[in-house]
């Protein structure tokens, strides 16, 4: 059984619940940026679209700081902020209806979303990303 869990990947180890945490506090992050009057949901939408690619933030959004993950480009293995058509890929499969929906049910039940195979991304812990050297 320790041999599976050191071949495990990066992005095996990520815990569901706290991706899904992580997804909600930056909804909620967006939802607070659209209170702005007149051009709030300009912020918002921005800040669901390019979250994960912000150089201020190191290349994490803010839920993903909170529970300590980063959004890797594969197969460079390096942080989106160099790669912000990449996080604008994952942003829009999430704030398209329908499609959000069914990109949750396959992170359920694969561990991975639709919308990190199609921008060749995965979400991995920030110690794994330091931890490699990128």
């Amino acid at each position: 059984m320790n041999k599976d869990e050191n071949q495990k990947l990066p992005w095996e180890k990520v815990s569901l619940g706290e991706r899904i945490l992580a997804g909600l506090i930056d909804i909620i992050v967006a939802a607070l940026l659209s209170l702005f009057p007149k051009i709030g949901w300009m912020f918002g939408l921005i800040y669901l679209l390019a979250k994960d690619s912000f150089s201020f933030l190191n290349g994490q959004s803010f839920g993903k700081k909170l529970f300590n993950l980063r959004t890797i480009a594969l197969p460079h293995h390096s942080s989106l902020s160099g790669w912000p058509e990449k996080s604008i890929i994952r942003g829009l499969v999430l704030i398209i209806p329908i499609l959000n929906l069914i990109d949750f049910y396959y992170l359920i039940i694969h561990k991975v979303r639709i919308a990190d195979r199609w921008a060749e991304t995965r979400v991995i812990s920030n110690q794994d990303w330091e931890e490699s050297g990128s």
